[in-house]
């Protein structure tokens, strides 16, 4: 079995895996998806180590610092105006 640390780095590197984590995410499928790549991990267990590894890439500093684009947020409710693609 894999930790969260190791496929969270799998899945950063593989759009394919990406794109399908995001699918099984968005149709409220993330803990079979889980189950499928060998994570003994729940989705809660999942969504909020990756909310906790996003808190951590960035500073305030350099969140400020940010102009224009595209965020990509796990809390992002998409009534806001910045774009996002919810998730990852």
């Amino acid at each position: 079995m894999k930790n969260l640390e190791q496929f969270y780095k799998e899945v950063m590197e593989d759009e394919t895996l990406k794109a399908d984590f995001i699918s099984a995410y968005k149709e409220g499928k993330l803990g079979d998806f889980l189950k499928e790549h060998e994570i003994s991990a729940t989705a809660e267990e999942t969504m909020e180590f990756i909310e906790g590894v996003q808190e951590m890439e960035l500073s305030d500093d350099d969140l400020e610092n940010v102009a224009g684009g595209n965020c990509l947020s796990v809390s992002c409710d998409q009534s806001c105006t910045c774009n996002c693609e919810r998730i990852m």
